[in-house]
């Protein structure tokens, strides 16, 4: 056996035993697509059933996207990915758009009319027969793809599907920054959030409540923020209130460290098992802070530390 494949022969034993609960790699080192090629070589060659092999397949698509990304040019690129996506855990795609100020349809057919407002939901959602699916982009713009059915997809299928769209989210909006369509929208938008923001938090006739829900829906399209969370404080321990794209059922109430306030922290550094939640889909960054007798949860793809300040700013 040579150098290359004793290390990944090791590498495979670690996978293994981190996935078992004997081992912790995964909790020093994120997973990358090699980790999954492994992991996928592993079970094919332990497992052989149907089952299995839907897996593998569900696996592959995360992979498949994965090393897609490096190629990705332009939004059409994206929307073939995700066309594929859907295709392949069984939707029957009519149609894909790009939402900015109005919808460019790319692909089949898809009515403005018949656009769900996609408030306070996760990535997906079910109306009138028909499912569809959200990929996020910067400033409120998105990708939205309309199926032709409701499927109950199950759980790996659900995980599947969401680290994807989570993967082409990302992709889309380094396409965005690249190109010239960032620059026809950003500077108006942020302009007009921004004023949105310091008029609200100069109002005196707004409750307080209120307020505060509109502040931070603003301040997750400024910030370009993944999720923002609101949490009732009873002398620590947190019970979640108000959530922004993040499925609130998801949270029970946990006791927080006063001392992890105001401080970026990242994906690597969390071992404890109520904040690791904040991580399952997809940002890598999370802060928490302080408002009255509430507490605020930030969730992000980048180090919040530089956008600490400002937003305690805001919500003083």
């Amino acid at each position: 056996m040579g150098l290359l494949d004793k290390a990944r022969s090791y590498r495979e034993k670690l996978i293994i035993e981190s996935i078992k609960g004997v081992g912790d790699l995964f909790t020093k080192k994120p997973v990358t697509i090699e980790d999954l090629k492994i992991l996928k070589d592993y079970y094919e060659k332990a497992l052989s059933s149907s089952v299995s092999a839907t897996k593998f397949g569900l696996l592959n698509l995360i992979i498949k996207v994965s090393e897609d990304v490096k190629y990705f040019s332009s939004v059409e690129s994206i929307v073939s990915s995700l066309y594929t996506v859907l295709s392949r855990v069984g939707f029957d795609v009519e149609g894909i758009g790009y939402v900015r100020d109005k919808v460019d349809v790319i692909y089949g057919f898809l009515s403005e009319d018949e656009l769900p407002t996609f408030f306070n939901v996760n990535y997906y959602l079910t109306t009138n027969g028909k499912t569809f699916f959200k990929v996020s982009g910067e400033m409120g713009t998105f990708l939205v793809a309309k199926c032709s059915s409701e499927i109950n997809f199950d759980e790996d299928t659900d995980m599947v599907i969401k680290k994807c769209i989570d993967i082409l989210s990302i992709a889309l909006r380094l396409i965005q920054f690249k190109g010239f369509d960032i620059e026809k929208f950003w500077g108006y938008k942020n302009a007009f959030m921004l004023g949105q923001i310091y008029s609200l938090v100069s109002n005196k006739d707004i409750d307080d409540k209120d307020k505060l829900t509109m502040l931070l829906y603003y301040i997750k399209e400024v910030f370009g923020l993944n999720f923002v969370i609101v949490f009732e404080n009873n002398n620590g321990i947190l019970k979640p209130k108000i959530a922004f794209n993040f499925p609130i059922d998801m949270i029970s109430s946990f006791k927080i460290d006063k001392n992890i306030l105001d401080k970026n922290i990242s994906s690597l550094e969390v071992v404890d098992l109520d904040l690791s939640k904040f991580f399952s889909y997809g940002s890598s960054n999370i802060v928490f802070l302080e408002y009255k007798d509430e507490i605020i949860c930030l969730g992000a793809n980048y180090d919040l530390s530089i956008i600490i300040p400002i937003i305690s700013k805001y919500l003083s």
